[in-house]
Protein backbone atom coordinates (compact mmCIF):
# COMPACT_ATOMS: atom_id res chain seq x y z
CA UNK A 1 0.00 0.00 0.00
CA UNK A 2 1.63 3.19 -1.12
CA UNK A 3 -0.79 5.59 0.53
CA UNK A 4 -1.24 6.23 4.23
CA UNK A 5 -4.70 5.76 5.74
CA UNK A 6 -6.97 8.79 5.67
CA UNK A 7 -8.45 9.86 9.01
CA UNK A 8 -11.69 11.87 9.10
CA UNK A 9 -13.94 12.58 12.10
CA UNK A 10 -12.57 9.64 14.04
CA UNK A 11 -12.82 7.07 11.24
CA UNK A 12 -9.80 5.48 9.56
CA UNK A 13 -10.23 4.94 5.81
CA UNK A 14 -7.93 2.43 4.10
CA UNK A 15 -7.52 1.78 0.37
CA UNK A 16 -8.35 -1.91 0.04
CA UNK A 17 -11.05 -4.56 -0.04
CA UNK A 18 -11.84 -7.57 2.09
CA UNK A 19 -10.79 -10.82 0.38
CA UNK A 20 -12.74 -14.11 0.49
CA UNK A 21 -10.45 -15.51 3.19
CA UNK A 22 -10.99 -12.47 5.45
CA UNK A 23 -7.69 -10.74 4.79
CA UNK A 24 -7.41 -7.24 3.42
CA UNK A 25 -6.17 -6.76 -0.14
CA UNK A 26 -4.56 -3.34 -0.13
CA UNK A 27 -4.39 -0.97 -3.07
CA UNK A 28 -7.41 -2.43 -4.84
CA UNK A 29 -9.30 0.85 -5.17
CA UNK A 30 -11.97 -0.02 -2.63
CA UNK A 31 -12.43 1.71 0.68
CA UNK A 32 -12.63 0.16 4.14
CA UNK A 33 -13.68 2.18 7.18
CA UNK A 34 -12.49 1.33 10.70
CA UNK A 35 -13.24 2.81 14.08
CA UNK A 36 -10.19 3.16 16.33
CA UNK A 37 -11.34 0.10 18.31
CA UNK A 38 -11.71 -2.03 15.15
CA UNK A 39 -8.39 -0.75 13.84
CA UNK A 40 -6.53 -2.25 16.81
CA UNK A 41 -7.48 -5.78 15.75
CA UNK A 42 -6.92 -5.11 12.02
CA UNK A 43 -3.75 -3.06 12.52
CA UNK A 44 -1.21 -5.34 10.86
CA UNK A 45 -3.29 -6.53 7.91
CA UNK A 46 -4.54 -3.01 7.08
CA UNK A 47 -1.15 -1.36 7.74
CA UNK A 48 -2.56 1.07 10.31
CA UNK A 49 -0.08 2.60 12.73
CA UNK A 50 -0.61 3.32 16.41
CA UNK A 51 -0.32 7.00 15.52
CA UNK A 52 -3.28 6.68 13.14
CA UNK A 53 -5.32 4.99 15.88
CA UNK A 54 -4.42 7.68 18.42
CA UNK A 55 -5.25 10.50 15.98
CA UNK A 56 -8.63 8.94 15.15
CA UNK A 57 -9.39 8.45 18.85
CA UNK A 58 -8.69 12.10 19.65
CA UNK A 59 -10.74 13.29 16.67
CA UNK A 60 -13.62 11.04 17.70
CA UNK A 61 -13.56 12.39 21.24
CA UNK A 62 -13.46 16.01 20.03
CA UNK A 63 -16.22 15.41 17.48
CA UNK A 64 -18.65 13.77 19.92
CA UNK A 65 -18.05 16.35 22.65
CA UNK A 66 -19.60 19.13 20.54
Amino acid sequence: MSEAPCIERGWIFVDGTRQDDGTIGSGTGGELRFSPFEAISERESAKITWGNILTASVQRLAFWRR
